[in-house]
């Protein structure tokens, strides 16, 4: 919401001191960061779905998507690698993120990603792939869905579905999230997908949020429930 402010006539020949003073922010309870997969347009891409349905859950709450390029090599998306893609990503999420928190630094953040877009903020939340985030605006983070996540592996104590494999871009056995808080993550993936796991029905990997939404809100819900009670 835009606040505007009005303009109050001095009284002639009588010369104001001090400087304007900006109206203070509005900044919303709750705010969810969507980051989309591979190839998909700029926006939400299939994580739409559930970042729509938590804004929902709480009036007044913001969205905002993750701005990296989302690519694997393709021209549709400008060419740019796999690898350089999700490095860009894990980038945009540290700042944006970190940029947010620092305008309402009392908002919990709740993030949303799909794919490659799981991908990057696995990355910033759990390390192992440059950039991770910290301070406040990690702290500020209450809740994180990863879905079709190319870097699950198996045995993680936030995985959710039938998946025993691995993805692509799979982290290392024995890995440990580290700096987020393991507790605030879920992680959905299932044996047919050929992205997160090792199947090969490529239609499974766009089905999380249809299969498991009701339950990744049910998650959400409790994690920034208590972080809102818990808020002064």
């Amino acid at each position: 919401m835009k606040l505007t402010s009005v303009a109050v006539p001095l009284l002639a020949g009588v010369v104001s001191a001090s400087p304007a003073v900006e109206p203070r922010q509005s900044c919303p309870k709750v705010h969810v960061f969507g980051a989309r997969e591979t190839t998909v347009p700029q926006g939400y891409g299939t994580s739409q779905g559930l970042v729509d349905q938590v804004v929902r859950a709480y009036p007044g709450a913001t969205k905002e998507a993750i701005v990296y390029p989302a690519c694997g090599g393709q021209s549709n998306c400008g060419g740019a690698s796999y690898d350089s893609s999700q490095t860009q990503g894990t980038a945009a999420v540290v700042r944006q993120v970190t940029a947010f928190n620092q305008k309402c630094p009392n908002t919990a953040i709740v993030v949303v990603g799909y794919s490659q877009g799981g991908q990057i903020f696995d990355n910033a939340l759990c390390g192992g792939a440059g950039q991770t985030l910290s301070g406040a605006a990690l702290k500020a983070v209450k809740a994180a869905i990863f879905m079709g996540d190319p870097r699950n592996t198996n045995g993680l104590p936030y995985n959710v579905g039938t998946c025993r494999n691995k993805g692509f871009n799979a982290r290392p056995n024995g890995f440990k999230c580290s700096p987020a808080d393991p507790s605030i993550i879920q992680s959905y993936c299932d044996s047919t997908d050929p992205y997160c796991c090792n199947g090969n029905d490529a239609n499974s990997h766009q089905q999380y949020v249809n299969k498991y939404g009701s339950q990744a809100m049910t998650f959400i819900k409790k994690l920034v429930d208590a972080a809102l009670a818990a808020s002064p």
